[in-house]
């Protein structure tokens, strides 16, 4: 029987493929929420391919500990990651496990510690953070599992009261961005994080879930998705361009920041993320070849798409 007041790794990778096979399952309806920044119809299919990346290391690792749990899911999600959805899911991931890593087991005041760091980890690599979006489910999510571990110990009171907010913050996003009030949808990245949360928390709670598919995850790459109708004046800057970076050595903070306005100044909706030996570009511009030009003068590229 499982201990309600603590989690180990064992258990915590079998909620991390829960999450990310309950966002696999509901991902062409994600697809079909999405009108921010571009509607484009392929929120869902980026944040799973995000997360199937990183199911396929966890997958692999057998009997784990907190801390082969956390690089796991961390490099594999950041590697694998997809449009700006893709790139925020995995700071989300990178910033809970480097915030849990070097526990043995966790309590719920630690798990609402990861959830702290990966609000923070994941604003933190958004140029502009826009509320009403993924951040901010996760912000006021985070706030409430730091609230309520303070007064419980017990892990499923704790995802009860946290599922239970996610779900009501993401019914609040349409009040904090016009453009999905218009649309009458609540946020896509949003819904797609409570997807995965919720599919964490069924686990928690003893419920069946066929694993087979994610624990054997393979990323293949996505069809195009058919483009939402949208005026040609609304969109600003007409190419998602994404690669990967292999640095020689880890670039510095100062580096990090001159690249990213170099990209504010040819782009938006700009995610650049240095971890070890990469560096992953999320940016939608007009001049691509500008931005990949940019990225070969810090290393080779790899993972290029645009």
């Amino acid at each position: 029987m499982v201990d309600r007041q603590t989690i180990d790794a064992k258990i915590l990778s079998r909620m991390f493929l829960a999450g990310a096979k309950n966002l696999e399952a509901k991902k062409e309806w994600i697809n079909e929420l999405n009108v921010f920044p571009v509607p484009d119809g392929d929120t869902g299919t980026n944040m799973t391919m995000t997360i199937m990346a990183a199911a396929a290391e966890v997958g692999s690792l057998g009997e784990p500990d907190m801390e082969s749990l956390a690089k796991a899911i961390s490099s594999g999600s950041l590697r694998g990651a997809r449009g700006n959805s893709g790139v925020i899911l995995s700071q989300l991931f990178r910033g809970f496990y480097k915030g849990v890593k070097d526990q043995d087991v966790l309590t719920t005041e630690t798990v609402a510690v990861g959830f702290k760091k990966a609000v923070e980890t994941a604003y933190k690599a958004v140029m502009k953070p826009k509320e009403g979006t993924i951040l901010t489910v996760a912000k006021v999510t985070a706030e409430k599992a730091v609230y309520c571990a303070r007064n419980t110990e017990d892990f499923e009171e704790f995802a009860q009261v946290v599922i239970k907010e996610a779900n009501e913050i993401l019914q609040k996003t349409p009040e904090m961005l016009p453009v999905l009030k218009e649309a009458g949808v609540v946020d896509s990245g949003g819904q797609g994080l409570v997807e995965f949360l919720q599919g964490a928390v069924d686990a928690l709670m003893g419920k069946e879930v066929d694993l087979s598919s994610v624990e054997k995850a393979a990323v293949k790459p996505a069809a195009t998705a058919s483009e939402a109708p949208l005026e040609e004046k609304d969109i600003k800057f007409g190419y998602c361009t994404e690669f990967i970076v292999m640095t020689k050595e880890e670039i510095s903070m100062e580096e990090e920041q001159k690249f990213k306005d170099f990209l504010m100044g040819i782009g938006d909706s700009i995610v650049v993320v240095a971890d070890e030996d990469i560096i992953k570009v999320h940016v939608h511009t007009n001049h691509p070849g500008k931005a990949i030009e940019k990225g070969l003068t810090y290393g080779e590229l790899t993972n290029m798409r645009s």
